[in-house]
């Protein structure tokens, strides 16, 4: 009787090998665990015509889109407005009204302190009203 040829041929490759879709690298980065991933979505919100309208409006109010708006609702119940032309336009004032202060200092300890009180005084005034404007909106209080 004759040697079976599976007998005879030695095989050079183990049978693990033969299969390649089970142990093949597809390269790429490799993926993330679920406590790293960056993005989750939510569900979409479903609003009647009114609500939707009164959202909007808010978000555009606030200065922010529609979606950034949701966000802030949900993580912090609060939405802080961005600053309106207005108040951007006090806070440039009262930086420059710091400035006028320091440099009133420095010439105070150069020269004298007589001769820059009434400047001082002048400039702490304008300091208060842009202060009690944007405490009160401009209201008379």
């Amino acid at each position: 009787m004759l040697p079976s040829l599976e007998s005879i041929f030695i095989p050079l490759v183990s049978p693990k090998q033969y299969d390649m879709n089970s142990n093949k690298n597809k390269g790429g980065r490799p993926k993330l665990p679920p406590t790293e991933k960056k993005k989750y979505t939510l569900p979409p919100v479903r609003l009647g015509t009114n609500d939707f309208h009164v959202v909007k409006t808010m978000a555009k109010h606030a200065g922010l889109s529609l979606t950034e708006y949701q966000r802030q609702m949900i993580l912090h119940g609060k939405v802080v407005e961005r600053l309106s032309p207005e108040h951007m336009d006090i806070y440039r004032q009262l930086a420059g009204i710091g400035n006028n202060q320091n440099q009133l200092a420095r010439q105070a300890n150069t020269y004298g302190y007589e001769q820059d009180a009434r400047l001082y005084h002048e400039n702490a005034m304008e300091v208060s009203n842009l202060i009690k404007h944007l405490l009160y909106d401009g209201k008379d209080n």
